[in-house]
């Protein structure tokens, strides 16, 4: 027999045990999809835009599970908030199909990164049903988590002649083939999401607490490390506003001390670089990234097409022809310039639900944590969408937003199990006689 042929058969047995095992047993299958999201490079090219990756080929098949095996339904607070995003995805797929019957069809990047997040809210909050299936996912990203890190320091360290130039140069250093140097800072608030959900779902002790805080203060660092300004800053806010939250003083001061002394062994490495990254204007806007002028560009095509919008994935194109840079990177703008006002108005009806369930979830004591985390994140990602657009359709931001979706129904299911428990025998009915015999 062919060895190659052979090889191919062991190989194929292989991958099917490996998807019996993982449709059986999804809490290692989301260990797995945790850690493959640290490795962005190990990916097979489909045409010039779209790249499949492992965590992608792993929510293909958790997809295929939902619908063969019938999880839990969802709870209630978690419906609220699915039903909004997927009513802002049925707004973006009719814009989609509009485009294609008039023979100006979206971008097929932006058109695949709306169907992969789509496939996330689809996925994982049905997925997600316990707190142990969401420890193995937490320590699936904080394994991926340190590889990143790895990765990117040996970016930095094989381009150490970038490091001397200017903090543009510094972060296309720092980043992946497949990925951009924005894309490292959503990665890196994911992380310290992650870090922080695992301070809430893993065991309470003294040394736990420590390594959460550890964890979650060093990828936050992650966007000073490769000077992406923006998304270390909206970290920061959404960090310090959950250390507030849950009244940890201390910490908060910790955390602040650690970034200023980030900052400042950076200054004393190179000084002019650092300078550069830290000068802005708000006047003229110089610092920035051309922000104000792609903006500008974002605001004159609104007030042409304020209401229906130009179409879905149609933003890229139309600012182009205006003469602009690029996209706006500012995710409220290109809800707008694509999908109209009604398309921001569910963009913002959607921030409502996610914020109005976690101040009930923070006003009762015991999901007070949980409650305090999610409007952290969501929090940063707001801060975040100012400069970048993280809330529309972008694939960690919606990994990150689908994960406290399902925290809120595990909070739910725990608030409703112990009521279920203490009800009186005397509200159930007797059993029909037949029944009971």
């Amino acid at each position: 027999m062919d060895l190659t042929f052979t090889v191919g058969i062991e190989i194929g047995v292989a991958v099917l045990l490996l998807i019996a095992f993982v449709w059986m047993k999804p809490e290692y299958g989301l260990l797995l999809y945790g850690l493959a999201l640290g490795f962005p490079d190990i990916a097979v090219p489909l045409g010039t835009a779209i790249n499949v990756r492992v965590d992608d080929a792993l929510l293909l098949l958790f997809l295929l599970r939902s619908f063969l095996w019938v999880p839990a339904p969802i709870a209630a607070g978690q419906r609220k908030i699915i039903r909004w995003q997927a009513l802002l995805l049925a707004v973006c797929g009719v814009s989609a199909a509009v485009g294609f019957a008039r023979d100006s069809p979206p971008a097929l990047y932006e058109t695949t990164k709306m169907i992969g997040c789509a496939a996330i809210i689809a996925v994982l909050p049905r997925l997600l049903q316990s707190e142990r299936r969401l420890r193995f996912l937490v320590a699936g990203l904080m394994c991926g988590g340190v590889a990143l890190v790895v990765q990117v320091a040996q970016h930095l360290a094989g381009s150490s002649a970038n490091f001397l130039a200017n903090f543009q140069e510094l972060k296309t250093a720092a980043t992946f083939t497949t990925w951009n140097p924005n894309t490292i800072g959503q990665a890196a608030m994911l992380l310290a999401f992650a870090a922080g959900l695992g301070g809430i779902v893993f065991p309470q002790t003294w040394f736990s607490r420590s390594l959460w805080f550890a964890l979650a203060t060093g990828f936050s660092m992650i966007p000073v490390l490769v000077f992406a300004r923006g998304t270390g800053l909206s970290i920061a806010t959404g960090y310090i506003l959950f250390l507030c939250l849950t009244r940890r003083w201390k910490l908060a001061c910790v955390f602040l001390a650690i970034g200023l002394s980030a900052l400042g062994y950076f200054h004393s490495i190179d000084s002019e670089l650092v300078d550069g990254a830290t000068h802005v204007d708000l006047t003229t806007g110089e610092g920035f990234s051309h922000r104000f002028d792609r903006w500008g560009m974002a605001i004159d095509a609104i007030r042409t097409e304020p209401v229906l919008g130009y179409g879905f994935g149609r933003e890229w194109t139309l600012l182009s022809e205006m003469g602009s840079e690029g996209r706006a990177h500012n995710a409220y703008m290109s809800v707008w310039i694509e999908v109209g006002a009604g398309g921001l108005a569910l963009l913002l009806a959607i921030l409502f639900q996610y914020c109005s369930t976690a101040l009930n979830l923070y006003r009762q004591h015991e999901f007070r944590a949980v409650g305090a985390l999610l409007l952290a994140l969501l929090a940063a990602m707001c801060v975040d969408s100012i400069a970048l657009p993280t809330l529309y359709w972008e694939k960690l931001p919606t990994i990150a937003l689908s994960i406290g979706v399902a925290l809120v129904g595990v909070c739910e299911r725990n608030q409703l199990s112990p009521a279920l428990q203490m009800e009186p025998v005397s509200n159930y009915e007797a059993l029909p006689q037949q029944l009971q015999a």
